[in-house]
């Protein structure tokens, strides 16, 4: 969730004990994982990590997951950078296509049609930008609007 936007997740939830857990994007700061820090990283960073890293849009190039992304992209700052070192390293196989499916995958994480219950229908989680290239064939990804 944390993915497509969300500012406040929680999960965990104990009806029993009358526990949960949360995780807030603004405590992002402070998390530091297995040595991976997301100190001054942006959503956009972020959603790219989850991206490079496999998700259900993408699968990741084979031989990078979450800490390999979280590296190339700490180093080479953008994914387009990040695939052109993995490609000019050689020792990894980057599909044909990849990058153009990871743009649809950024798309999906951002564009999803989610329920907003105060308008009672279907909208966009972030709305299209004018302009922005946008396919029919996109919708098939982000839930169609059905009336």
């Amino acid at each position: 969730m944390l993915v497509f936007g969300c500012h406040t997740v929680l999960f965990k939830l104990d009806a029993t004990a009358a526990t949960l857990m949360s995780i807030v994007r603004e405590d992002f700061a402070a998390v530091s994982a297995g040595g991976l820090s997301l100190r001054g990283w942006s959503d956009t960073q972020f959603r790219a990590m989850a991206i490079l890293s496999g998700c259900d849009y993408l699968p990741s190039v084979p031989g990078v997951g979450l800490k390999t992304a979280w590296a190339m992209l700490k180093k080479h700052r953008t994914p387009e950078n990040v695939v052109r070192a993995l490609r000019l390293e050689g020792k990894k196989d980057v599909p044909r296509g990849y990058l153009d499916a990871f743009r649809l995958a950024e798309k999906v994480f951002l564009h999803q049609r989610v329920y907003d219950p105060r308008l009672e229908q279907l909208v966009h989680l972030t709305e299209i930008p004018d302009g922005e290239a946008w396919k029919p064939e996109h919708e098939a990804y982000i839930g169609e609007y059905v009336c």
